[in-house]
């Protein structure tokens, strides 16, 4: 075998090579042992679990929630040119995943669907991405390892569904990882560079947190360039690093100086965690807390060291690099941190968690699948190498199936959003059936409230309410000749003072056309267990014209609405 001009020689499972390897040999089977051959397809059958997981996420539709209403609504009146302003909600994207989205939008509605669509199409081409990756490092029984864990893991599935961007920035770092390990090991095939120069500006562009992976990738590339004294490689890789920086500034510039600036008090103020403390003692602490908590948490873990295993794997994954002498894979692995680490020193971006560092996954779950391959072929009997592999894989498959079986017992991230969501399609197929509905606020232009009226109100308003699915609509609200009862919606938080000049004077004009028959009061408990109290109200008024009103059964329409 034969690859980036250095010889490898196959022995059993093990790989020998004059300068980088071809593959991280980890000795776990004999080479007559039967699991041997089935190495290659246990491995495609764990990208197959990957992606079916991740569509079958998509298809359970959980209702939208918090963060994902925030960043929606966004989209419901604006085009791709209102993105280069600050977005609302304190929310920050990048201008190409806003882009896509309004795309998305324009061809297949405002909906749950079209709003996650990027996501899952990232996060099932990052699977496949991140098969093809571990296939180049790793032996086939790490790659089995690395490839189950990062099919299995919680937040790389969650992430697929979900109208936010790290699914992307997960997709846009695997891209940016795969082209710089390929043309490492083909130094001789300049296309992977190449392709590297065109495609990694776009990455950069569509995801914020993957320029510490070009960064990293910058960094490694050079050092390959040096070892190997390729100086022709340097016209293409200084290319890259003016197009990818350059691409980052202007977008900076463009559009996230804007956002940043518009949200800085409120994120410093959120993020405070991920930025590290000045004492020395306490960062050591804050350090180890933070790689030990979500930020290692493949296939499984959680805050506060509940990722401590999954850490020792990744540990000892970068231990097997330096006895091995792997330094750029090293350097391709810890670089991106180090810059990360950089920025969250100067407070511009959180260091650690997991929905923020999704950038990082494919790095930490290549280490954590290559330690823990490592740390098995420290066994020294070949019968107990072989159950503890076993027993490994089956456990990742019982991780894979327990998250489905939790998304398919509870398909929604809080209760009270699939509550909302089911109230809020008897709310508008109800009234829509039985009425003319418009909105107070979206259709009428009237706000009581100063601009207090709830995103989940708004977004789903546009989802499941057939009148309003188009946007914005024509009213007249003098056209009373077919009769038709005229149902208007107020909608406000519990809590929130209304503007009742504002109001009266509404009712006032609605009145010379309109005879008030009755009104009704929804309330909808919006706040999950540890989170203040949040009521959201719903209010209708129903009016009569007063050409029919005459005609009509006194009270019939309120009755009906109560």
């Amino acid at each position: 075998m034969q690859a980036s001009g250095l010889t490898s020689t196959l022995a059993g499972d093990k790989r020998t090579a004059t300068l980088d390897t071809v593959t991280l040999d980890t000795a776990i089977f004999a080479p007559d042992d039967i699991w041997q051959s089935r190495l290659v397809t246990l491995g495609w059958m764990f990208v197959v679990l990957g992606i079916s997981l991740r569509v079958g996420r998509y298809l359970l539709n959980f209702p939208l929630w918090g963060d994902e209403l925030f960043l929606a609504q966004n989209f419901l009146h604006r085009d791709y040119g209102d993105m280069f302003r600050p977005l609302s909600m304190a929310q920050i994207a990048p201008l190409p995943y806003l882009w896509i989205e309004i795309t998305s939008i324009k061809l297949f509605g405002f909906s749950e669907w079209s709003l996650r669509l990027w996501s899952l199409i990232a996060a099932v081409s990052s699977v496949l991405l991140f098969h093809h990756l571990a296939r180049r490092l790793l032996s086939p029984a790490a790659t089995v390892l690395a490839v189950g864990v990062f099919a299995v893991s919680y937040h790389p599935i969650r992430h697929a569904a979900e109208c936010k961007p790290y699914a992307s920035d997960l997709m846009a770092s695997l891209v940016l990882i795969v082209l710089a390990v390929r043309w490492w090991q083909s130094p001789k095939n300049r296309r992977w560079l190449w392709a590297l120069v065109a495609i990694g500006p776009l990455m950069v562009a569509l995801s914020y947190p993957a320029v510490f992976v070009a960064g990293g990738v910058s960094l490694t590339l050079a050092w390959c360039v040096w070892t190997r004294k390729d100086y022709r490689a340097l016209a293409p890789l200084a290319i890259y690093n003016l197009a990818f920086v350059g691409v980052f500034g202007l977008l900076l510039w463009l559009v996230s100086s804007g956002q940043y600036s518009d949200t800085r008090d409120f994120m410093l103020s959120y993020w405070a965690g991920g930025f590290p403390p000045a004492n020395p003692l306490l960062l050591v602490k804050w350090l180890v807390m933070q790689h030990a908590g979500e930020m290692m948490a493949y296939p499984i873990g959680d805050d506060h060291g509940g990722s401590a295993f999954s850490l020792l794997c990744f540990l000892v994954g970068v231990g097997a690099l330096v006895r091995r002498r792997q330094w750029t894979l090293m350097m391709l692995v810890l670089a991106p941190l180090a810059l990360a680490f950089v920025a969250s020193a100067l407070r511009r971006y959180p260091y650690g968690g997991t929905r923020l560092s999704q950038w990082y996954a494919p790095l930490a779950c290549l280490m954590i699948g290559y330690g823990a391959a490592i740390a098995i072929s420290w066994l020294k009997k070949s019968v107990d190498r072989r159950r503890t592999f076993v027993l490994a894989t089956s456990l990742l498959l019982i991780v894979g199936g327990a998250t489905l079986a939790k998304d398919m017992a509870k398909p929604y991230k809080r209760v009270v959003d699939f509550e909302h969501r089911g109230f809020v399609r008897w709310f508008w197929s109800t009234h829509n059936a039985a009425a003319k509905v418009v909105c107070v606020r979206t259709d009428l232009g009237k706000d009581f409230f100063h601009g207090l009226v709830g995103e989940d109100y708004i977004c789903y308003q546009r989802i499941y309410s057939a009148p309003h699915r188009s946007g914005t609509r024509e009213l007249d609200l003098n056209d009373t000749a077919d009769g038709r009862p005229l149902r208007c919606v107020l909608y406000w938080d519990q809590g929130v003072n209304r503007n009742e000049e504002e109001f009266n004077a509404w009712m006032d004009e609605m009145t010379t056309r309109y005879d008030l028959a009755g009104d009704q009061t929804y309330r909808v408990k919006l706040n999950g267990p540890r989170e203040p109290d949040r009521v959201g109200c719903y209010q209708v008024y129903e009016f009569r014209p007063k050409a029919f009103s005459a005609n009509s059964v006194p009270g019939s329409s309120a009755a009906e609405l109560r």
